[in-house]
């Protein structure tokens, strides 16, 4: 049975939620300045999780929020573990006024990424 759209906005929101580091609530208080970097490798950077004085490369594995700056452009970024298709996935969020607009941005891409699946699905 195909998937409604109140139960696809559901997954979304839970998506993203489960690859944050933080409960939503907190994740709201902070600033951009609290997010890991993304460099323009594609690696993320930030302080060490048992250590916020130290900075360290993140594992290949990471999933969170992360920003990046290019031509003086704060760029926000959500990298998530995506259980439809069980792989990583990068989803560029653009310049975002907050972290809270960045996280409602990040569950309407992983919406719009679950209904391109079930389309797919639908379609084999």
């Amino acid at each position: 049975m195909p998937m409604t759209d109140l139960q696809i906005a559901e997954a979304a929101i839970q998506i993203v939620l489960d690859n944050l580091p933080y409960p939503r609530n907190l994740m709201e208080q902070l600033t951009y300045t609290s997010l890991p970097f993304m460099l323009d490798s594609g690696k993320i950077c930030g302080p060490a999780p048992d250590n916020a004085a130290v900075f360290i490369e993140y594992p290949s594995d990471w999933t969170g929020m992360a920003v990046s700056t290019r031509a003086g452009q704060l760029r926000y970024w959500f990298i998530f573990h995506c259980e439809y298709t069980n792989e990583r996935a990068l989803a560029c969020l653009g310049s975002q006024p907050s972290i809270c607009a960045a996280i409602v941005s990040a569950a309407q891409h992983v919406q719009t990424n679950i209904r391109a699946w079930r389309d797919h699905q639908q379609a084999a």
